[in-house]
């Protein structure tokens, strides 16, 4: 199941020092992603595992100086009741806060550690009926936000505009899943080793200031990231 750890990340918890556990494999194929070596399963097979037992260890040892762990992937609820136990035993024998990130498409896994998790992030990929382009299901993406509408406190919607996913347009229609939230992360998309080899300009800066203002009606905090 983990496939990677950074033991210090100073943007992957905000406001936190933390260390970050990496899942392997995805269910979505997001275009614009960035851990290819965590997504595609012929080259997850080459990576090797690394035991819980490592991991809570380190945690634990570096408990005092990090403050929290981040959970990401790929994607973590992929591995349902392994992730699961691997959360209640980070926070019972650690104590450090726990952040998991999520594509929202397993709101089952998802309510299952509501009260064991102490913030989640959840990709919205695009306007609800194109969420077939990143091979997911936005009905179950839904359920998700359903769930987690309420404890909005611990909740950051985070939105990547990849120009081919997301237009103004798609923006809108987006809007309405966002009530009941209280955080949002813009991401803007840097041309780089991403899953798709097509090449696409990003946004230029006028539109994320413009996109914000936007979202600053709907959310009281709304923040514009280089990287998630």
């Amino acid at each position: 199941m983990i496939k990677g750890f950074r033991g210090v990340s100073l943007v992957d918890y905000p406001g936190k020092v933390c260390s970050v556990i990496y899942t392997g494999f995805c269910n979505f194929r997001c275009p614009y992603c960035y851990n290819v070596d965590l997504v595609l399963p012929e080259r997850v097979s080459k990576l090797p595992d690394i035991s819980e037992d490592r991991v809570v260890e380190e945690l634990g040892r570096r408990r005092g100086f990090v403050e929290a762990v981040t959970i990401t992937g790929g994607e973590p609820t992929l591995w349902g009741e392994r992730l699961v136990s691997l959360i209640r035993r980070i926070k019972r024998e650690t104590e450090l806060l726990v952040k998991l990130d999520t594509n929202g498409s397993n709101p089952g896994v998802v309510k299952g550690v509501l009260e064991d998790v102490d913030f989640f992030a959840v990709d919205f990929k695009t306007s609800p009926k194109r969420y077939s382009e990143v091979k997911g299901n936005f009905k179950d993406v839904e359920e998700t936000f359903n769930v987690l509408r309420v404890a909005p406190e611990k909740v950051e919607i985070r939105i990547t505009f990849y120009p081919p996913l997301i237009s103004e347009k798609d923006l809108k229609e987006m809007l309405p899943y966002l009530e009941g939230f209280r955080r949002v992360a813009l991401q803007k998309f840097v041309p780089e080793r991403t899953l798709s080899e097509q090449k696409v300009a990003p946004y230029p800066e006028v539109f994320y200031r413009r996109v914000e203002e936007v979202l600053r009606e709907y959310l009281p905090e709304v923040r514009v990231v280089e990287r998630f």
